[in-house]
């Protein structure tokens, strides 16, 4: 028995809580008592917490499936009552020319909550470019690590997802788009972006840093020799925070834009009123 074990186990799922049970008084069910002693420790909770989520396997499904259930019937009532857009399909959509990166190179950086936040962004992304009336073609490259393992197992979803509306690749950006026409989105940039060029291809940092990072996508940037630029918030909005932005925050605000288009209307229907400076 190996570490293949727990791959068996739902990501998403904690293991199933038996009080009272454990490896001590555990009576297995795939081998005899006096073989399961002979395994280290640490094997025999493995293999006794697989084999109690295997009894429970199918009233756990049926959990999971009433809760999707649930979550559809809400997004349904949500949309009839104007809180938030419908998905639409590619041909119901503006197809628009722009184009913008997610750039997933920074896993070894994040700690296994920050790589789980990440991923979520990426799937809001993905969902936002559904749902606008104006789409635009979304690549998220350079997955790999533990981002990678993430959306194969506990995301196992994406690969249903439209490519009209996202495209992952394991490849660099600098090896899908010329140089030239590549500009990184970074808050350290004394550039500002002052509109978005349909000609570009815009590269946003797919990291959750908490600050312990400053300058890392601009020295990226400055390293591949490609452009670089920040967007314009402060001379639109005033903060009550810094400025930086979680990458489905700052997708949406471009996403907004090629919809408006106007900063200030993309800003503010973007940035949580937390955030904003209101005096």
């Amino acid at each position: 028995m190996d570490d293949t074990t727990t791959a068996l186990l739902p990501p998403s799922s904690p293991p199933p809580r038996a009080p009272g049970v454990s490896v001590d008084s555990y009576e297995p069910k795939g081998m005899s008592r006096e073989a399961f002693q002979l395994l280290p420790r640490k094997q025999q909770k493995r293999l006794m917490k697989q084999e109690m989520w295997d009894a429970r396997a199918d009233e756990f499904k049926e959990k999971q499936r009433q809760k999707n259930r649930d979550n559809r019937r809400r997004r349904k009532q949500r949309v009839r009552e104007g809180e938030i857009a419908p998905r639409r399909k590619a041909e119901e959509q503006v197809r628009t020319g722009h184009r913008f990166v997610i750039d997933m190179d920074f896993d070894e950086k994040m700690s296994e909550t920050e790589v789980k936040s990440m991923c979520s962004q990426v799937q809001r992304c993905y969902a936002a470019n559904r749902q606008a009336s104006h789409r635009v073609d979304l690549h998220v490259t350079q997955l790999h690590g533990r981002c990678r393992q993430r959306f194969d197992s506990a995301l196992a979803q994406h690969s249903g997802w439209s490519r009209e509306h996202i495209v992952i690749e394991d490849k660099e950006y600098p090896e899908l788009f010329p140089s030239e026409s590549l500009v990184y989105l970074t808050a350290d940039s004394p550039n500002v972006i002052e509109t978005l060029d349909e000609t570009k291809v815009y590269v946003i940092g797919g990291i959750v840093d908490k600050n312990r990072y400053p300058g890392l996508t601009l020295e990226k940037a400055e390293r591949q020799g490609i452009a670089h630029g920040q967007l314009p918030i402060g001379r639109y909005v005033q903060m009550s925070t810094r400025k930086v932005m979680t990458v489905n925050q700052i997708f949406e605000m471009l996403l907004r834009f090629v919809e408006v288009p106007d900063w200030k209307q993309a800003f503010l229907d973007v940035i949580p009123a937390r955030k904003l400076d209101n005096e």
